[in-house]
């Protein structure tokens, strides 16, 4: 009796067949002339980035931080245990102590680097998707087996769409993101060697290769530590390509699963590891976010917009900003999260239902994911809701994942046309890339540049703020002001912005609305004894000198050594003639810091009021001794001697300071009238014509000059 089909036993699917990736690559002369032909590319299309300034948190991770600058012990010490700007990063900080010791505060030399490591990944990318492109059956292989030439171009293109595209631009211009391309070095020697273990060494020699790859694993998060999720990503690449696990029956259960398990385990130990350490380095710099501030709903929210953001400014990369704000108020059933939320559901259905049928593209599809994890937001860091550099390492599948489709198209005749109209779309779509790359590399040249395109792509009130105080940097205070205004119009509490136009304020000398400003400093912020000490000037300006005593007094009970604000104060009671408490203030000064030459002024001013003028000359050469260009001081020295009757050593005293300074008016004043009482009257006439070509309206000039010309003042 024959069974009926309904009892028939179950057929097991058939194993998939054992593929042997093209891991010996470096072999084929194709691969040399690719990656010639890559490296000129990468390099060429980025080169811009070499004449680009310190930018963004290169100011205070490279031209303020002087720490990290060569590699003695000290600097090994520091670079090793600190959390500088929320970042454990040792490896990377050894890399910029080097540049330091190369090239010193030259930012080309370190452009140089984060360019090299870029080509550097470029060609890594490029020799792992030869060894994933050129994979074939390992039973069917030659000995020794080449793939063509057309599994070369699809590698090459693979890599120029990851290498060549604009949002590479902010990991490779971007100093402070050495971290990013130096760790993704490492990750992708780590896949690298994984693949040539798995995916072809010899059993003998397959330990070697995982124990190398554990190493540079090791190294990538001491760059930095983004690589934690990467065990994840070693067990993605068991399913698909490698097969280890899921290919075949029982290759999710039993001694199969266990063994490739076990084997993740020392990588799973590192990555456990820096996800403690990651954290506390983030808190160090308060920059993380309570579940308060940002809920889980939110969380989830932005990171499904994160998943879509990547992928779609990875297809349309226009409109790119160094800061992707978060808004004031995240609107969880707006379009921007409701439509990136859909879709998310929607792929994770499409995989349940087909993602073993085309294992390529869900395999791509988890690896964006795994990647992305760390910044997606559930560990929120920062004030950016997403940013272009974490795009760096989930591109490389996708850009792989293209060339494959390329190749797939090519392998089977029907479609042969069809995969060389994709070659041509990607030679036309190359320049385009190349052009925009360039044009942002360009954006990153200064920091002007910079925050200008990020007012354009992305307003917000960090950008604008951030543009204003860039302005403020080069002396553009009316655009600085303007810029201020528009980030407080955002959010008029914002401290930065505050600070920095009442600063500017001051400076263009608008010091009604200045002080307006101060006040509301010093309102969300009391304790800036900085901020105090600002203020006092401009009361002082104002003609307010009680309330500049005040602010003086108050920045000095916040912070009693700050030496500026003593200073003025000193000054202050001088003016007032409180002599003998301005003295004490100076003497406290001079106590700390001996040489200070504006201590030393003041008090040779308060000495000339109190007419010991030679004292006060001994204090004038003492601020110019350590500050020789100093008008003040010279002026008034010229004074001082001129009350002791020495008007030789005054009118050499004036001369020094119109050197320097030509068109100070009151020491060209005084030394035409020095020179009139030395009876030397063309040097007078000569000095007051200068004057009154300088100063037009200067008339007590006028006056001594037309006294000068007449007949009686040159005994005719």
């Amino acid at each position: 009796m024959r069974p009926t089909a309904k009892s028939a036993p179950s057929t097991p699917p058939p194993a998939e067949p054992q593929r042997a990736l093209f891991t010996a690559a470096w072999r084929d002369p194709w691969t040399w002339a690719g990656g010639v032909l890559l490296c000129a590319v990468v390099f060429g299309t980025h080169a811009a980035d070499l004449g680009n300034g310190f930018v963004y948190d290169d100011q205070y991770n490279i031209v303020e931080n002087p720490d990290y600058r060569g590699l003695g012990l000290p600097q090994l010490r520091w670079m090793f245990t600190t959390f500088l700007m929320g970042h454990y990063q040792p490896l990377s900080w050894v890399t910029l102590g080097l540049d330091y010791v190369l090239w010193g505060e030259n930012p080309r030399g370190y452009h140089l680097t984060n360019l090299i490591l870029h080509v550097a990944n470029a060609v890594i990318v490029y020799l792992l998707a030869l060894a994933l492109l050129g994979a074939r059956p390992a039973s069917n292989l030659p000995r020794p087996y080449r793939p063509g030439w057309n599994v070369h171009i699809a590698a090459l293109i693979a890599t120029l769409l990851f290498a060549v595209h604009p949002l590479r631009v902010e990991s490779v211009a971007w100093v402070t993101e050495r971290r990013d391309v130096l760790s993704s070095f490492f990750l992708l020697l780590t896949v690298l060697f994984y693949l040539h273990a798995h995916g072809g060494a010899t059993a003998t020699r397959r330990t070697g290769w995982v124990a190398l790859a554990l190493v540079v694993y090791a190294l990538s998060l001491l760059s930095r530590a983004l690589g934690v999720t990467f065990p994840a990503v070693l067990l993605l690449l068991d399913w698909y390509p490698l097969r280890r696990i899921g290919g075949r029956p029982g290759g999710w259960t039993g001694r199969t699963l266990w063994r490739v398990c076990a084997e993740k385990i020392p990588f799973g130990l590192l990555a456990l590891i820096f996800v403690f350490v990651a954290p506390l380095a983030a808190r160090s710099s308060g920059a993380t976010s309570t579940l308060t501030d940002h809920t889980l709903p939110e969380r989830a929210a932005q990171a499904c917009y994160g998943l879509v953001f990547y992928l779609w400014k990875t297809v349309a990369p226009f409109g790119l900003s160094p800061l992707y704000e978060f808004p004031p108020r995240m609107l969880l059933l707006s379009a921007k999260y409701m439509v990136p939320a859909i879709l998310v559901l929607l792929a994770i259905v499409a995989g349940l239902r087909w993602g073993r049928r085309w294992p390529w593209v869900t395999a791509v599809a988890l690896l964006h994911a795994v990647l992305l994890g760390p910044v997606l937001g559930f560990l929120q860091a920062g004030p950016q809701e997403v940013a272009d550099r974490y795009s760096y390492q989930p591109a490389i599948g996708w850009a792989i994942l293209a060339g494959s489709g390329l190749l797939w198209l090519w392998q089977r005749p029907r479609y042969r046309r069809l995969a060389l109209a994709c070659v041509g779309v990607s030679i036309l779509t190359f320049p385009g890339l190349a052009v925009l790359t360039w044009r942002q590399s360009l954006v990153w040249q200064n920091s002007v540049s910079l925050w200008e395109q990020a007012v354009r792509a992305t307003p917000s009130m960090t950008t604008h703020q951030n543009l204003g105080a860039a302005y403020g940097r080069v002396g553009r205070l009316p655009d600085a002001i303007a810029q201020y205004r528009a980030a407080l119009s955002i959010y008029p509490f914002n401290k930065p912005s505050l600070n920095g136009i009442a600063k500017a304020l001051t400076d263009t000398g608008q010091l009604e609305e200045a002080a307006q400003y101060w006040e509301r400093v010093l309102q969300s912020s009391p304790d800036n004894a900085r901020a105090h000490l600002l203020f006092a000037n401009v009361q002082r300006a104002r003609g307010k000198p009680d309330q500049a005593v005040r602010q003086y007094t108050e920045a000095l009970h916040l912070d009693p050594p700050l030496t500026d604000a003593r200073l003025g104060l000193a000054g202050l009671l001088a003016e007032g003639g409180k002599l003998d408490e301005a003295t004490a203030e100076c003497q406290k000064v001079l106590a700390v810091e001996p040489d200070h030459p504006d201590a030393h002024y003041i008090l040779g001013n308060i000495l000339s009021q109190q007419r010991r003028f030679a004292e006060a000359v001994a204090e004038y050469r003492r601020a110019l001794a350590v500050k020789p260009n100093f008008p003040e001081a010279g002026a008034n020295l010229g004074v001082a001697l001129e009350w002791l009757g020495q008007r030789e050593e005054a009118v050499q005293a004036y001369r020094t300071v119109l050197a320097h300074y030509p068109d100070q008016l009151v020491p060209r004043y005084n030394l035409a009238a020095a020179l009139s009482k030395l009876g030397r009257p063309d040097e007078a006439v000569a000095e007051y014509r200068e004057l009154l070509k300088r100063h037009p309206n200067h008339d007590a000039a006028r006056r001594a000059l037309d006294a000068l010309l007449a007949p009686t003042s040159r005994g005719s």
